[in-house]
């Protein structure tokens, strides 16, 4: 098994992605956003680029949530905030939503033989699933503002490190072993040190510190969000 991380969303080339498991992090915070609408009874949540593209799914059992560079997305009900995802009126509704990098990264992802949705709050679920599909693995850090992010980095060296304890003879890109060693050294202290990096200090500052705490915490969900068509569900069966 080899696995290559990728710094960020402009990076991503057909190569990485083609005939691979792909897991795509954005931890703050568009993957978290979706493991907790998910978790949360949404139907589904469907990725788009656009802020056009959502506005054509104002009807009825669809629920609009955007950001563009952490702000709100002027006239959605909802941000780009699992906080706000615990208390959505999701049961029953799909998800439509669009941020500044996630979603995009989400896009590039769609030729993946497997597409899977991974944040701190379920990257165990992650690094199984990504075992037993027995493919080579990519991970994906959505980065911000066209720059690498050291929480996707953080999450993508905690899955890594996962993978690494049970798989033998394992390829790890560079990157990717960086990653694992920097998680390690942050492990006991993750919450805070999120609150450090360039976005959650952004999100702290604008007070959605609690958004900082919620998608700091580590494996509360034993699911693997996956895209199937133009989707992001869970499934019955992930093979």
């Amino acid at each position: 098994m080899r696995i290559e991380v990728i710094s960020t969303v402009d990076e991503v080339m057909i190569e990485h992605i083609k005939h691979k498991t792909v897991i795509v992090i954005d931890v703050l915070r568009a993957s978290s956003t979706i493991a907790t609408a998910l978790a949360h009874g949404a139907t589904k949540v469907i990725p788009v680029d656009t802020i056009g593209q959502a506005n054509l799914f104002r009807q009825e059992g669809y629920l609009l949530a955007g950001e563009r560079y952490g702000k709100k997305v002027i006239g959605f009900p909802f941000t780009n905030s699992p906080i706000e995802m615990t208390q959505a009126p999701l049961k029953g509704n799909a998800l439509v939503l669009t941020t500044t990098n996630g979603t995009r990264a989400i896009q590039k992802s769609w030729k993946a033989a497997s597409t899977l949705i991974g944040s701190f709050l379920n990257s165990n679920a992650c690094a199984q699933l990504a075992m037993q599909l027995k493919r080579d693995l990519t991970i994906l850090c959505a980065g911000s503002r066209q720059q690498f992010s050291f929480e996707d980095g953080l999450c993508a060296g905690y899955i890594v490190s996962l993978i690494e304890a049970q798989v033998p003879h394992l390829f790890v890109n560079d990157l990717g072993k960086t990653l694992s060693a920097a998680y390690r050294y942050v492990d006991e202290h993750l919450p805070a040190v999120l609150k450090t990096s360039a976005a959650g200090k952004r999100l702290v500052q604008s007070g959605q510190e609690d958004d900082v705490a919620y998608c700091a915490q580590k494996d509360i969900y034993s699911f693997v969000p996956t895209l199937v068509e133009d989707a992001i569900i869970i499934p019955a069966d992930p093979f």
